[in-house]
């Protein structure tokens, strides 16, 4: 074989070398990020039914004596906090569910590890504070029509016409996935039945536990409930069933 043929294979080969190695590189990126995508997702294990209490034990107990299901839906609320320019999409409500029969909310709390990033550089903390510390205050706030009688004055802040109650959680379950840190949160003695003052709306407050201020602007919020928008009802899985049954 001439030393013509042998470079010009020399170079087709090198040439088909390098233009797979391109491809797999290619490939393997959009793979990589495809399979990121998928598994950063997946809510934990840990995270991913119902948290069972005494209050909701108790409520599924009754109900099963009575021959009748819990009443349990959630609202098509936008999930993500939405302010530009501040916390555009720093935190979610990946599920809000209302529990009726036993007054109680529980809420599936996630932000992104990026959002850890932006907590550093709004607070200008000398380092990234770890994603397992708890960093985040959640609470609901609940807005009462003190005069359900005039539906006019439901928009305003006037204390003669809406009150505001705060709930904090009493039970916080926390889990990771590749991308996301996720909280469990129940909240207990929510009445979503009361007459005599209805609720209007129920939000989603979240503080910065370093600069824990209620009288100031949260953090970022959002809206789980109002009184205008359609409840969607469903029904527990079959493992929120088994753990309710299970438990003494």
């Amino acid at each position: 074989m001439s030393e013509q043929v042998k470079e010009s294979l020399f170079a087709k080969i090198a040439r088909l070398t390098v233009k797979a190695i391109g491809l797999i590189l290619v490939f393997g990126t959009i793979v990589f990020f495809i399979w990121r995508a998928f598994f950063s997702t997946i809510i934990p294990s840990e995270v991913k039914s119902l948290s069972v209490n005494d209050p909701l034990r108790e409520a599924y107990r009754a109900a099963q004596a009575e021959g009748r299901e819990l009443t349990v839906f959630t609202q098509n609320q936008m999930d993500t906090t939405s302010v530009r320019d501040k916390n555009y999409s720093y935190f979610s409500a990946k599920e809000a569910r209302f529990i009726v029969e036993a007054n109680q909310v529980q809420l599936l709390f996630r932000y992104n590890n990026a959002t850890i990033r932006h907590l550093m550089e709004d607070y200008g903390l000398a380092e990234t504070p770890d994603r397992t510390e708890e960093l985040y205050d959640v609470t609901l706030y609940v807005a009462y029509d003190l005069t359900p009688a005039d539906l006019t004055d439901n928009a305003g802040n006037d204390p003669e016409s809406v009150k505001f109650v705060r709930y904090y959680a009493t039970e916080s379950v926390p889990a990771q996935s590749l991308m996301y840190n996720y909280r469990r949160l129940t909240f207990d003695g929510i009445d979503m039945t009361v007459t005599d003052t209805p609720v209007l709306a129920v939000y989603v407050d979240v503080y910065y536990k370093g600069d824990l201020n209620y009288e100031a602007e949260p953090y970022g919020t959002l809206c789980i409930y109002d009184y205008l928008s359609e409840n969607a009802y469903g029904e527990l899985s079959g493992a929120e069933r088994k753990a309710l049954e299970d438990t003494p």
